[in-house]
């Protein structure tokens, strides 16, 4: 005799996994500009500064 199981899952909000999946967008989407490298430094930079800063 099979049993028939259901899994469900209750969503979660973790602020800790936005934030880093922000960060890892932002990431890609800076990589794939055609800017110099310090550029994009400087913008990975200002969005890290700008995300502590709504964060606080």
């Amino acid at each position: 005799m099979r049993k028939r199981i259901n899994i469900k899952t209750d969503s979660e909000v973790n602020p800790v996994v936005d934030i880093w999946m922000q960060h890892l967008i932002q990431r890609i989407i800076i990589e794939q500009l055609d800017v110099p490298h310090r550029l994009q430094a400087k913008l990975l930079y200002q969005n890290i500064v700008k995300g502590r800063e709504n964060n606080d």
